[in-house]
């Protein structure tokens, strides 16, 4: 059993009281993360989570991330809950704007699938695309998709044909394009599809996120 104060799946309430202690003094946040307190949890994943329990919570982190909706508030405790599946007592208080929320989701992604080894496709829990794939079926370049990276595109390594690639679990392909419709259709072999060919794919993708 943890003792008082200690939260195996989040930041502790000594923890609270330092991060509290961290953002009075104006430290900044290299990672960019817009709550420490998601900071402080991925960190604990990255460090301490066997890499089998890491991937569950990848794959966990992915589904919420293509869920959530900007415009609502989350409870850092749901968010925790859903990651880790322990509901901590610290920050019982704390909501998380739904656009903070996907940013420091793709940033936790990120970070969870750096540290784990790739595995192989077939043992992703949803369909994943690989980086060849997502170009070829949305008729963009690999450069393209790079960019989108930066933007909120996240990824993982994954497994496939015996070689390790850069996959892309495909609700987190639909949220961005839902998401994103103005930026896609304005990317250069995007907009040289058909106008049934566009809107069939984003109405894939809407309907899916």
């Amino acid at each position: 059993m943890a003792n008082p104060g200690t939260s195996p799946g989040g930041p502790t309430d000594r923890d609270h009281g330092r991060i509290l202690g961290a953002r009075s003094k104006g430290v900044t946040d290299v990672t960019n993360f817009k709550h420490p307190a998601l900071k402080q949890l991925t960190d604990q994943q990255v460090r301490f989570a066997p890499p089998g329990r890491r991937l569950e919570q990848l794959a966990r982190a992915e589904k919420l991330l293509a869920e959530i909706d900007p415009t609502r508030q989350y409870p850092y405790q749901f968010v925790c809950f859903r990651i880790t599946e322990y509901r901590p007592d610290s920050f019982p208080d704390l909501l998380i704007e739904g656009r903070d929320l996907e940013h420091d989701l793709c940033l936790m992604i990120e970070l969870l699938a750096r540290s784990t080894p790739a595995v192989p496709v077939e043992a992703v829990p949803e369909p994943v695309l690989t980086l060849d794939q997502i170009s070829k079926r949305l008729n963009v370049s690999t450069k393209t998709i790079s960019r989108w990276r930066n933007r909120g595109l996240v990824s993982r390594r994954v497994v496939c044909n015996g070689r390790s690639q850069v996959g892309f679990v495909q609700s987190v392909v639909d949220r961005f394009l839902a998401t994103n419709q103005d930026r896609v259709q304005k990317s250069g072999r995007f907009s040289q599809l058909s106008d049934e060919e566009k809107e069939e794919i984003l109405r894939r993708a809407r309907r899916r996120a």
